[in-house]
């Protein structure tokens, strides 16, 4: 799939759900949203979005207004899933319905860190691989069974869904 807007560019829907965390907005936003002209060719357009209009994010340190509604996640080619600052919270009815419309047309799905608990909410990791944040990797697999997760990777690429461990996990030198 690969749709392009009138300009070109690979359309990008960043869904962010209240309690998301900046850290993962600020990558994404960099990656994606930032104009890249000396690269001579269309890059990417970035679109956030969230069920509201106004997302309180992770510990109200910062309120976004203006965002788009999830019906932006309809248009993109790539639908990049909010991380759970709190897996143990169900993500909201209404960011899994729109996760399950963009696999069900298959856009290509991104998650960082903890988003991969909204992918297998969602049921599109069922049977697939995948990784998340390694804190998190026992209340994963113990709520996702089904879930092929690989806990001590930092990315995995299954084709059209993509997931990023996020923080360096400990087993990695001069971690804590």
């Amino acid at each position: 799939m690969s749709r392009q807007s009138s300009q070109g560019s690979h359309q990008v829907a960043l869904i962010v759900d209240d309690g998301s965390n900046p850290f993962e907005l600020g990558v994404a936003t960099e990656l994606f949203g930032l104009r890249r002209p000396e690269l001579g060719r269309p890059w990417y357009d970035l679109t956030l979005c969230a069920p509201g209009g106004a997302v309180r994010m992770h510990r109200g340190l910062f309120t976004l207004s203006d965002v788009a509604d999830l019906g932006a996640v309809d248009d993109a080619d790539t639908v990049i899933v909010p991380n759970r600052p709190d897996p143990e919270v169900e993500p909201s009815s209404a960011v899994l319905a729109a996760v399950r419309r963009a696999a069900g047309r298959g856009a290509r799905l991104v998650s960082f860190c903890t988003g991969t608990f909204v992918l297998a909410a969602a049921g599109v990791l069922n049977g697939r691989r995948a990784t998340t944040h390694w804190r998190w990797t026992e209340l994963f697999t113990a709520r996702y069974p089904d879930v092929q997760l690989e806990p001590d990777v930092l990315f995995v690429d299954d084709g059209d869904v993509l997931s990023a461990a996020g923080a360096q996990p400990p087993w990695i030198s001069g971690c804590t």
